[in-house]
């Protein structure tokens, strides 16, 4: 008989190879993790990152004008005749123009701005290029006075745009 297991049985149990298995894959497992973070920490924040703050209490400050004066909107794109127009309802005062924000929910670089004069009281056009399909946000405003926002799928046909209180008041 070996000498070297009769010195030492627990050689020969499978538990006590299972437990150092566990044991040591769970160290292993510990420095792989360690060195992974120590690799490829996140990235720090821009030394001017509380800018992003302000920015959305500027939307929220629109946003909360806009329900203030109960401001509705109708969206018309007529891909047809190449042309959008905007009816403006509840609005203070005739603004000039407006500015309507066309942002991709999937692709950054398909987002557009368009600038709609007003052609009469309350109405407003620009031509315009159909959009491609997809989901969008349509932000539209007054340029530092309210803005109206709105969540469409693939079309921008005829979309009705409602102030609402970012805070649920309204």
């Amino acid at each position: 008989m070996n000498s070297a297991s009769t010195d030492n049985p627990l050689r020969d149990n499978p538990v006590f190879w299972l437990i150092w298995v566990l044991l040591g894959s769970a160290v292993l497992g510990g420095l792989v993790t360690l060195a992974i973070a120590l690799r490829s920490a996140d990235r720090q924040l821009p030394a001017m990152y509380h800018w992003e703050g302000e920015r959305l209490e500027r939307d929220f400050a629109l946003a909360r004008a806009a329900a203030a004066h109960g401001i509705e909107a109708g969206f018309t794109n007529d891909v047809a005749a190449g042309r959008c127009t905007v009816t403006l309802r509840r609005a203070p005062g005739d603004p000039p123009a407006l500015t309507a924000h066309f942002v991709s929910a999937t692709d950054a670089g398909l987002d557009r701005v368009l600038r709609l004069a007003r052609v009469a009281p309350g109405e407003y056009g620009a031509p315009c290029e159909p959009l491609p399909a997809g989901r969008w946000r349509l932000v539209l405003e007054d340029p530092g006075q309210w803005s109206l926002r709105a969540r469409t799928g693939a079309s921008l046909d005829d979309i009705e745009l409602r102030a609402r209180d970012p805070d649920g008041a309204r």
